[in-house]
């Protein structure tokens, strides 16, 4: 893969009807690539893209990098430090994350400093920001070598939007209506650029038919980065 800077592909919202063997078949072929499990403790008043927590267990032993994308008061009491409902809601398999991402850029009464203790389990935690100019929380939280940031102005609404780069050693995600019609657009635009050292993209809309996590088109994107990237 000639994109080298680019270290990480999620694709966020995988569901209850998504076959296992199809995602250890994409993770097979690109390591690099990560399914995010959205997770709230609401999931069930929240539509499709929410997972049952009762059906981690489908999970467990699958051979898969998986992120657990944090919403509602389970966010809210993570980025206070507090992570014991997510915990609590995974009925003891939240080890199965690599990740956690905090989806908290909507909410008005964040904290003005983060002190985040992730689990030990957990490799990362990605604080989710509108962008550039409104990073203040994952700054506060900062030096933490276990924290990230995601700029995702459109905040999984599959809106295409601009991307401005972060000038920063760490590595940063970038979401905003990527899909397979944009994705070697927007790559190559993030590998150019000499702001950008390191990058992970992420997918959730633009990876679903009628608001069902849809394989064909993720391979899809797949298969336009190993073309153009």
């Amino acid at each position: 893969m000639k994109c080298k800077k680019l270290k990480g592909i999620t694709f966020t919202g995988i569901d209850g009807w998504t076959e296992i063997s199809e995602l250890e078949a994409i993770q097979q072929r690109w390591p690099i690539v990560e399914f995010g499990v959205l997770m709230s403790e609401h999931w069930y008043e929240n539509g499709t893209r929410y997972y049952n927590p009762d059906a981690l267990r489908r999970l467990q032993y699958a051979n898969l990098n998986l992120s657990c994308h944090l919403c509602g008061s389970i966010a809210r009491a993570a980025v206070q430090n507090d992570f014991s409902p997510v915990i609590d809601l995974c009925k003891g398999r939240f080890s199965i994350f690599k990740r956690c991402q905090l989806n908290i850029a909507g909410y008005k009464n964040n904290p003005q400093t983060l002190r985040i203790d992730a689990p030990d389990t957990l490799e990362e935690v990605i604080i989710q920001q509108k962008s550039v100019d409104e990073i203040g929380l994952f700054v506060s939280g900062l030096p933490n070598p276990k924290l990230t940031v995601l700029l995702d102005a459109s905040g999984g609404r599959g809106i295409d939007t601009a991307i401005r780069v972060l000038d920063t050693e760490m590595k940063v995600g970038y979401a905003g209506g990527i899909s397979a019609e944009n994705v070697a657009e927007k790559v190559r635009f993030l590998e150019d650029s000499p702001l950008v050292r390191q990058y992970w993209i992420d997918m959730e809309s633009s990876v679903r038919t009628n608001d069902v996590f849809d394989v064909e088109k993720v391979w899809s994107v797949l298969d336009i980065l190993e073309k153009n990237c």
